[in-house]
């Protein structure tokens, strides 16, 4: 058995893989035939909101097509399914997840790489980190098959679907948030988003956060100096309107521009025993309710009047023992999502330290 990090899925081509019963059924656009398998008993269904949602698909060509995504189940697999793969070891130890989902292609262009649509997805975490996909072959100890396999088609013609499923690997204990597809790629949090949640996944991320005002120390780069240990404080999020933004060099895109503004301020100490540079909130992370990770936007000029996120803090060096209160400009492009809580992106550490959001 072998389970890898993500590579590039062109690699695989159309290769079928054998599936167990919640993967498994007839393929017919790619031409595979998959086999059922008594389903372990260590699995376990999670109560994700299973739907249709009609979303753009942008290839690594950055062409776009129009594709119905719908999301069929999602399996908890156990640590059993990897028991002897050789795999990457931040991998080992990491419990797999089994998402079967159908793709319609409703526009009216060929999908020429359609095993690449599930690369927009992402799995979201608990612990505000995305789960890492993998590509798995072999199969179980004992002989059963695997769980789950990519059976996409090469191509998809207008009006045709296929059936696949897709795993993602969590550490353990880690409960999963949300799925969400972005139509720019899950890289590019600027584009429009799907969402599709787990019940209980929000009460399970907000379990571990920090409250507003509460001090955490934050793991910050200052490269030369290395790697320090700052004392943060989250003082507001504030939301703001896109009349605020206008005229101002930003960078944003379409969707960006019509989205609604939230103004992120948190409050840095610099330990000592150097000056400190103030530029930390290029780490904040706006967290939403869908699981969104949303890096912000922050003025380069020190005059910026944007009401409810001050730009003084811009350029400056802080003396040991004193303090700043960055502001950071974050764009929610969903409707139907709201902030929920402020992560830090610290040094060297995978996830996020968080607080609850003290939304005003």
């Amino acid at each position: 058995m072998r389970l890898s990090r993500y590579v590039k899925k062109a690699a695989m081509g159309a290769a079928a893989i054998p599936l167990l019963a919640g993967c498994a059924g007839e393929q017919g656009t790619g031409g595979a035939v998959e086999r059922a398998a008594e389903r372990p008993a260590s699995w376990t269904d999670l109560p994700v909101r299973t739907g249709a949602r009609d979303v753009v698909h942008t290839d690594a060509d950055h062409r776009s097509y129009k594709v119905r995504i719908t999301v069929k189940s999602l399996v908890r697999g156990s640590e059993e399914d990897m028991r002897g793969a050789r795999a990457d070891e931040e991998l080992k130890g990491m419990v797999p997840h089994y998402l079967s989902f159908e793709v319609t292609n409703t526009g009216r262009k060929r999908i020429p790489a359609a095993y690449m649509v599930d690369s927009n997805f992402a799995l979201n975490g608990t612990d505000w980190a995305r789960g890492e996909k993998v590509y798995v072959s072999g199969g179980r100890p004992g002989g059963v098959d695997l769980p789950c396999a990519d059976t996409a088609p090469k191509t998809l013609a207008p009006g045709d679907s296929y059936n696949t499923c897709v795993t993602y690997a969590l550490p353990k204990g880690v409960g999963v948030l949300s799925l969400t597809h972005n139509a720019d790629g899950y890289l590019d949090e600027g584009g429009a988003v799907a969402t599709w949640r787990v019940e209980g996944g929000l009460e399970a991320a907000s379990a571990g956060l920090a409250e507003p005002g509460e001090v955490v120390r934050v793991r910050w780069d200052a490269r030369e100096d290395g790697v320090l240990e700052l004392p943060a404080t989250l003082v507001s999020v504030r939301r703001g309107s896109a009349t605020d933004l206008a005229g101002l060099d930003l960078g944003l895109n379409g969707n960006e521009r019509r989205g609604i503004p939230y103004y992120v301020s948190v409050t840095y100490t610099n330990p000592g025993p150097k000056d400190l540079y103030a530029d930390q909130a290029n780490r904040v992370r706006l967290l939403t309710e869908g699981g969104r990770q949303i890096q912000g936007k922050t003025p380069f000029v020190v005059d910026t009047k944007i009401p409810g996120c001050p730009s003084d803090w811009v350029a400056r060096t802080i003396p040991p023992g004193d303090s700043v209160t960055e502001c950071s400009i974050h764009l929610v492009t969903d409707d139907g999502d709201k902030p929920f809580a402020v992560g830090f992106a610290e040094a060297g550490r995978p996830g996020l330290v968080a607080w609850r959001a003290p939304l005003r």
